[in-house]
């Protein structure tokens, strides 16, 4: 018999447990949880949010200095880190400078993704709503001006209004012009 590989490495009589199981018609989930005696995974609890974080050892997974770069640089904006941790998916611009995305458990986290009007998927689930577009805004007189003068001085030639309407058209993107 091939057993799976969350068997792979147990003790036989876990094996014969697993065996005994499937060869009783039990499903081959079931039978790997009651062999190893480990019930199923609790998605959406803070138990499963937290292992292995809280005790900070996720700030190991990165290079020393970067880690402490982090911490050292939240702290200095007010910052408490203490039994937190920092999830950069649910940052502003900010980064590891943005409070709200230092979270110390599942609650945390719902708040930041309903107050930011965020989708996150895992052990937190919430659909951000759809807002709609802002309406695409011209090219600023300012620009405009700008880069008139400059085609004015590249073509001695060509008359301010010309000038005004190439450079409309040039640089203005395709998304941004009038229909």
């Amino acid at each position: 018999m091939i057993f799976p590989h969350e068997l792979a490495r147990a003790p036989m009589h876990v094996k014969l447990h697993y065996r005994r199981m499937i060869l009783d018609g039990q499903t081959e989930a079931f039978a790997i949880m009651c062999a190893l005696q480990q019930p199923p995974g609790t998605k959406g609890t803070d138990r499963a949010f937290q292992e292995g974080r809280l005790d900070g050892s996720w700030l190991n997974d990165m290079p020393v200095h970067q880690a402490n770069k982090i911490v050292r640089e939240a702290q200095a904006v007010g910052i408490s880190v203490s039994g937190k941790q920092y999830i950069s998916g649910i940052a502003d611009k900010r980064g590891h400078m943005d409070p709200m995305a230092w979270v110390s458990d599942t609650s945390d986290v719902l708040k930041v993704a309903k107050a930011r009007n965020l989708t996150v998927q895992g052990i937190v689930n919430h659909e951000g709503s759809e807002r709609p577009k802002p309406e695409p805004k011209a090219l600023s007189n300012r620009a405009i001006a700008r880069l008139t003068k400059d085609a004015m001085a590249k073509n001695p030639d060509l008359k301010k209004s010309d000038a005004r309407a190439l450079v409309v058209e040039k640089h203005t993107p395709s998304w941004k012009k009038k229909r």
